[in-house]
């Protein structure tokens, strides 16, 4: 994206390097911030999945589909 930025404003005439200039995503900005929001209040995070979470809410905390018990590493 910052590349075709780059291309777009030298067709206009202006200078602006897409790797000096690189504009990060919203979203990462906001998990990293929120991540050393967190740290800073000693909050540990999910260490599930939301798939994973999901799948225990249907299925049943160490189920699996089948009715048998899943394997945890």
């Amino acid at each position: 994206m910052t590349r075709e930025l780059q291309s777009t404003l030298e067709a206009s005439g202006i200078e602006w390097p897409a790797l000096r200039n690189h504009i990060p995503c919203m979203a990462n900005i906001i998990q990293l911030a929120l991540g050393a929001f967190m740290s800073s209040l000693s909050v540990k995070g999910r260490t599930k999945s939301w798939e994973a979470h999901e799948r225990d809410q249907q299925f049943g905390e160490n189920e699996s589909i089948d009715g048998r018990k899943s394997q945890r590493l």
